[in-house]
């Protein structure tokens, strides 16, 4: 029994005790109620379950607000065992709990476990335990433990309309590369048989005395980096007397950005992800391998405005040798106004989203797409 069980067969027991000799027939009459409740209790859980548990899922990615559920085997059941269920948690106070029917105990079946998917972030779950109990919880059995996992609630990522990612994300930053070209005119050298005749400079071939041809190298600038500004000032209310801070803003702030990596083509190059927070790291995956980018966009948070370098901006863009750069805020500070006009000069693609914004003014020298959540985007 629990200390709740134990505590209730005590005082029943003594109200017994006391109304017998005080000749009080309804103290008597309440404590053997209350005896009589465990012992019907102890009788309808008599039968003792048994059974093993494991874990399908050692880790999860799931997306936040989808339904999602942990895969938890239950194996040499026995069927017949009242008050079962699977806790979640430490057993007294679990964080959640699955009743068990009859019928699910058998030698071998895998159970759901419901998992809270409302908050974006990176958690573990678990450990799992099979209990028996009473609704009341009088009395409590452990059957079996094991431990759980690790849970990755990643933002929700909305399609984006071909119209915006070929005219405003993608074609801008290709006309940057072709301005700072595809291939460079590097050096010249000496012609080996098998070099295509096209690439023979003849001017220089005559001053030289032999054939040298052209070595045409890719250009060093390619790839995408994408910043999202965490500055806590950026996405609060705009209005004069509204809310500082504004929660919903900022996750729909992490869907824009994740939405645009997942819809950056396989020929923009490698994407590099970042924060305006001081001393953030660069996350870089290929194109088309969202999954570490999603992993990052998963744990970020909000910064307090002392812990925002945004003019960190050019020395980014030139450490990652993009040839594109996006910005996803809310209500950009000056600061990083300033660094991401002085970073277009280094960049020519550039881009900022400003997101739930109501002072949708146009910022200088930069080119801005004004929306409210992520699902625009589609």
């Amino acid at each position: 029994m629990t200390t709740r069980g134990w505590t209730l067969a005590l005082v029943s027991a003594s109200l017994v005790a006391m109304g017998w000799q005080s000749h009080w027939p309804e103290l008597t009459a309440l404590g053997a109620a209350g005896l009589a409740a465990i012992v019907a209790i102890l009788i309808s859980l008599a039968s003792r379950p048994r059974g093993t548990l494991t874990v399908d899922q050692g880790s999860m990615r799931v997306v936040r607000t989808h339904p999602a559920s942990v895969r938890v085997g239950l194996s040499g059941a026995r069927r017949g065992a009242r008050g079962v269920r699977l806790v979640e948690g430490d057993p007294l106070q679990p964080s959640g709990s699955m009743p068990i029917s009859r019928h699910q105990l058998t030698s071998s079946t895998t159970l759901r476990f419901p998992l809270d998917t409302s908050t974006r972030g990176q958690r573990p779950i678990g450990p799992f335990t099979l209990l028996q109990g009473d609704p009341w919880g009088m009395v409590s059995r452990v059957v079996d433990r094991t431990e759980g996992g690790l849970i990755t609630v990643h933002p929700r990522v909305f399609p984006v309309r071909r119209s915006l990612a070929a005219h405003r994300i993608v074609s801008d930053s290709e006309t940057a590369d072709r301005r700072l070209g595809d291939m460079h005119f590097h050096a010249l050298r000496d012609y080996v048989m098998g070099d295509e005749p096209r690439m023979v400079h003849w001017r220089s071939s005559a001053r030289a005395g032999h054939l040298v041809v052209r070595q045409n190298l890719a250009a060093t600038a390619s790839g995408t980096t994408v910043v999202i500004d965490t500055d806590v000032t950026a996405y609060g209310s705009d209005q004069q007397f509204g809310h500082r801070w504004l929660p919903e803003r900022f996750e729909n702030a992490i869907e824009v950005i994740a939405s645009i990596v997942a819809s950056l083509p396989k020929s923009s190059g490698q994407v590099h992800l970042t924060t305006t927070a001081a001393g953030s790291s660069v996350t870089s995956s290929a194109p088309g391998a969202i999954n570490g980018l999603l992993d990052r966009l998963a744990v970020v948070d909000s910064s307090p405005p002392l812990e925002v370098v945004a003019e960190q901006m050019v020395s980014l863009v030139r450490s990652t040798r993009c040839s594109r750069l996006i910005v996803v805020t809310g209500t950009p500070s000056r600061a990083l106004v300033r660094a991401v006009a002085a970073a277009s000069r280094v960049v020519p693609g550039a881009l900022v989203f400003r997101v739930g914004s109501s002072q949708r003014t146009p910022l200088e020298l930069l080119r801005v797409v004004d929306i409210d959540s992520a699902e625009e985007l589609v």
